[in-house]
């Protein structure tokens, strides 16, 4: 999506885009002085205290890095909303927000959830549609890997194979979005929203700082 903004391609510049992974987020936190969430009830911290932790950690790692370069740093946080199929609408809607307030308790403005509902292979099986109306109920299929017509089993049938990560990354550079068919799936349109609001704040600041 930076594409379209800048006129060319970030992947292409180095070091513009790094990579933290889930152990490095745990790892950051475990030597973080930073609190978890407040105590709202053990079910919400279960169910949410990862999300808040994994955006608070990555949203100080970013304020650091974009000290060090005296310059914007945008952090995208990646994380599947539902593996089991079991949860409840709201609670999409639950960790999204435990999301948003983990970059806010880290005090970093550039925070953009990304929350696949109920996995990213439904994302992926959207992206694969050839016909232009709303997929909005590939959100509702099972995120639990394990259940007979999963997201993961409809998008591998799609794709004719195992799938993995390089596989997947592979594709989508192969396969360039228009947006249209992803922007019907809400989880998306909620995580393309944030990343526009959060591009046009970096391209155009109104004398606020980067970190």
């Amino acid at each position: 999506m930076w594409v379209s903004l800048l006129s060319y391609n970030l992947l292409d510049t180095p070091e513009a885009v790094q990579f933290v992974s889930k152990t490095a987020l745990a790892e950051q936190a475990k030597n973080s002085g930073k609190r978890m969430q407040p105590l709202r009830g053990k079910k919400l911290v279960t169910e949410t205290g990862l999300y808040f932790s994994n955006a608070q950690q990555l949203g100080l790692m970013a304020k650091q890095l974009a000290a060090d370069y005296a310059g914007p740093v945008m952090a995208v946080l990646f994380r599947d909303a539902d593996g089991t199929g079991s949860a409840p609408g709201q609670m999409w809607q639950a960790k999204w927000g435990s999301m948003v307030n983990g970059f806010k308790s880290a005090e970093f403005d550039f925070g953009v959830p990304m929350l696949p509902k109920p996995k990213s292979e439904a994302w992926l099986l959207c992206a694969g549609q050839t016909s232009q109306h709303s997929h909005a109920s590939l959100e509702d299929i099972s995120g639990n890997d394990n259940s007979p017509n999963s997201a993961k089993d409809q998008w591998e049938a799609f794709m004719g194979a195992p799938q993995n990560a390089a596989l997947e990354a592979d594709w989508c550079v192969s396969n360039p979005q228009d947006w249209s068919n992803l922007q019907t799936m809400p989880s998306f349109r909620a995580f393309c929203d944030r990343f526009h609001e959060v591009a046009q704040a970096i391209l155009r600041p109104a004398g606020r700082s980067f970190t």
